[in-house]
């Protein structure tokens, strides 16, 4: 007996050495073609590119990764525990191994199936994450014991858990549970409830199998696993896990990661800057930020919507998309009942996702078909009774919208001019089967519809050309086209302005009287007879250019334009930024049958507000590299005179000199001294300021109490186009509102029907933020008592007089 224990222990002792030098033989075998531990570092993350207003607002994220990565206190406790439970509830406790794990691992190897599952430490599935293959080998596995032994000695257990939780793939271009948090609950970690944080470490080990999208049942049992386990941990209450397994597993179908929407002019800045840099900046974790003002773009977005609603009411309920043929005639029945638990059977089965001909697969196709709203939900009608109407939501849920008055403009649309009697009830212009609209409000659902109709809204500084709001669209998940910049209707009266102000620097003053009179025209440019009417269809006699412009009267416009002639004006026109190419040749010019886009717009209305000064509308402040170093400053690039220089010499355009020029909106015209006279500015200033405190305009802005505000509407043949453009001292913005396909928005709408309230309410929204101006009259403008019946300087005590604004040379002794 005594033998065999000598036996035993010799053994022991000699195994030991041999596992040692066994250890370290394999050890300084591997070491050459083990990667170097520094390697571990969030610096080789591929990051996205991420676009923000001025003031930090997240807008845009490019990169085939999306990667938002944590530091270890910004990490909820629950959110820590919920993975130490699932992969690794020691960590804090072991040396970067478990001995038990390792050798259920060992076992597995030596089977005959290889190294199937087992995860390892989290050390170890960093190490892996970062340096290895996922090769499932014998060797692979020493080299993550290794790696995961010096990994522990160099940097401590929060920054491996750091690594592990951003390094991660969640499933859907996730990485890290800050972007999965994004992805699957359209939220934040530390906004997450215990539920959903366990549902994100449970797809932690295999998302493509656990997946809260694909595999919504599979996902849900993983997640009670987990917080079963943080139970049995003490990392949570008896409470806790009743109330966590009970919640539903209610993912985002729709992904909106961002705070305030600028998508489109996000759009813009990747498309330039991947244009500059190449498709590295995907990769690369810049910073790019914009000019936009998040509170002005906010009220923007949020302004376009609002109005874009109150006016497709008024014009009636478009009739539904249906899909009652998606259910069979016992089905229907049971809709009515409201019984759909046979839509609820087959979500039970972990493949319905992948199968096309199930019916849940049906359902959320018709769901995915149509553009995502963060205001509101999609909902198919299963039933309708006098007070009630109940729907299905995306989660497949029965919910119900109760019946009011408020509903009563949902008459039918007949037409976009003509609708048919209010409805008493749901059943009077709703279907079971019918796909609707909810809107979101704090506590309930309102039922609404999505415009059909478009709007732009482009706002920016006039002095320094920045960008401050940009609405490019009334949803860019429905159309990503940018209205702004790519879309060039007629501009109707709101070209205007330019007429006059191209008179007043040909010897016309604001007292210059034109006969407001009918007038045919036989123009060898116009294809028949033309006979233009004012928009009211009267006609005013004599009347001064000031009020012809306030008035926005047709035919004084023509007639003033036809005396100055259309080639001085046109040669004029150029100097606020249009291309003379590009204005008409013909008397139509006088009423906006010019072709612009806002862009060019809000830059004409921008020399109006800025003294004759034009600017070049830019949007991007600075970019900035993961490491925090400036690679682009807007306030650095070359100064004007030079960038003009390189357009004449080719050759100094340079790829160095290309990605330091200044990110314009459009084609810049880098002028540094006036395009007009400063005192021609103000006059057309003057005037446009006086348009908002009369008429229909003086009424609806009545609210603001503003007199430093300015503006002009328009509206083309058949309102297929409405405008306003208006201007602060600091502030010039152009709000445009049409349809994509060209068709009249009604015969009651106007400018100051459609586009006037949407800049009202912005400018609500921001004047707060614009200090009062005060009206400061230029040098070489003089007031001179002016005759009301022939509109000439007149200082005789009897006459009917009034004052006016004259250049000092237009003013006779």
């Amino acid at each position: 007996m005594l033998k065999a224990i000598k036996v035993l222990f010799w053994f022991s002792i000699t195994a030991c050495v041999l596992a040692i030098f066994l250890i370290i033989g394999s050890y300084l075998t591997l070491r050459p073609t083990l990667p170097e531990i520094s390697l571990v570092d969030e610096s080789q993350l591929q990051m996205p590119l991420k676009i923000y207003t001025e003031d930090g607002v997240l807008i845009g994220e490019f990169g085939e990764i999306k990667r938002r990565p944590l530091d270890f206190e910004e990490i909820p406790t629950n959110m820590k525990n919920a993975f130490l439970a699932a992969e690794d509830d020691q960590f804090f406790k072991h040396q970067g191994i478990s001995y038990s794990g390792l050798t259920r691992s060992v076992i597995r190897c030596l089977g005959p199936r290889g190294c199937f599952g087992g995860g390892g430490t989290i050390s170890m599935q960093v190490v892996r994450g970062y340096l290895l293959t996922r090769e499932q080998t014998v060797v692979r596995k020493i080299k993550e014991i290794f790696l995961a032994l010096e990994l522990e000695g160099k940097v401590s257990k929060e920054e491996i858990f750091e690594l592990y939780v951003n390094r991660n793939f969640f499933g859907n271009r996730s990485y890290g549970i800050e972007a999965a948090a994004n992805t699957y609950f359209n939220n934040t970690i530390s906004d997450l409830n215990l539920a959903e944080m366990a549902t994100i470490a449970a797809m932690a080990q295999s998302p493509s199998v656990v997946n809260a999208i694909k595999a919504p049942e599979r996902t849900k049992q993983r997640r009670n696993w987990i917080l079963s386990r943080m139970l049995l941990l003490r990392m949570i209450t008896k409470e806790d896990y009743m109330l966590a397994i009970e919640e539903p597993l209610a993912v985002s179908r729709d992904i909106d990661l961002y705070e305030i929407d600028g998508r489109h002019l996000a759009e813009r800045a990747r498309q330039d800057i991947i244009q500059r840099y190449g498709l590295a900046a995907y990769k690369n974790g810049w910073s790019v930020y914009t000019t936009l003002n998040s509170k002005f773009q906010q009220s923007a977005r949020k302004n376009v919507l609002n109005q874009l609603a109150e006016y497709d009411k008024r014009h009636g309920w478009k009739k539904a998309d249906n899909y009652i043929g998606l259910f069979n005639e016992e089905q229907i029945s049971y809709l009515e009942d409201l019984n759909i638990d046979f839509i609820s059977d087959e979500t039970t089965y972990f493949s319905y996702y992948e199968d096309d001909a199930s019916l849940p697969s049906r359902i959320s196709k018709v769901f995915e078909s149509y553009p995502y709203l963060n205001t509101h939900i999609k909902a198919l009608v299963i039933s309708i009774d006098n007070e009630k109407l109940y729907f299905i939501n995306e989660n497949l849920k029965i919910d119900n919208l109760s019946w009011s008055s408020e509903y009563e403009w949902a008459r039918e649309r007949i037409s976009i001019n003509e609708r048919g009697p209010r409805p008493k009830s749901f059943k009077d212009f709703i279907s079971v089967g019918d796909f609707i609209y909810l809107r979101k409000e704090e506590e309930y659902y309102s039922l609404d519809q999505i415009p059909e109709a478009e709007s732009s809204l482009i706002s920016i500084d006039p002095k320094s050309g920045a960008v401050k709001a940009y609405v490019g669209g009334s949803n860019f998940n429905k159309s990503n086209f940018d209205r702004v910049s790519l879309s060039y209707p007629q501009s109707g009266s709101s070209f205007k302005p330019f007429i006059y102000a191209s008179a007043l620097a040909n010897e016309y003053n604001l007292s210059s009287l034109i006969n407001d009179a009918p007038i045919v025209f036989e123009d060898k440019n116009l294809e028949s007879v033309w006979r233009p009417e004012n928009y009211t269809g009267k006609f005013y006699g004599p009347t001064s250019l000031r009020d012809a412009l306030i008035r926005s009267l047709n035919i004084v416009s023509i007639k003033l334009l036809r005396e100055i002639g259309i080639s001085n004006a046109k040669n004029y026109i150029k100097n606020f930024g249009f291309e003379e190419s590009r204005l008409p040749s013909d008397l139509s010019l006088a009423l906006g049958s010019g072709n612009f886009s806002p862009i060019e717009m809000v830059r004409g209305f921008s020399v109006i507000a800025n003294g004759g000064y034009l600017t070049d509308p830019y949007y991007i402040e600075k970019i900035v590299d993961r490491d925090g170093n400036i690679i682009y400053s807007h306030n650095d690039y070359l100064d004007q005179k030079y960038q003009k220089d390189i357009t004449a010499f080719p050759w100094l355009d340079t790829l160095e000199m290309n990605i330091k020029k200044p990110y314009f909106l459009i084609e810049p015209q880098l002028i540094g001294e006036r395009v007009i006279d400063e005192r021609i500015a103000y006059l057309v200033k003057d005037a446009l300021q006086e348009f908002m405190t009369r008429g229909t305009a003086g009424r609806k802005s009545s609210f603001l109490n503003r007199k430093d505000i300015g503006g002009k509407t328009g509206t083309t043949n058949d309102a297929i186009s409405t405008w306003f453009s208006g201007f602060h001292d600091d502030l010039a913005t152009t709000v445009w509102v049409g349809t994509d396909d060209f068709t009249s928005l009604g015969d009651d709408e106007y400018g100051s029907t459609i586009a006037l309230p949407i800049w009202l309410d912005f400018m609500s929204d921001v004047l707060v933020d614009l200090d009062i101006k005060e009206s400061k009259i230029p040098e070489g403008l003089s007031f001179a008592r002016v005759n009301k019946k022939t509109g000439k300087i007149d200082d005789s005590v009897n006459a009917d007089i009034y004052f006016e604004l004259f250049l000092n040379e237009n003013i006779k002794d």
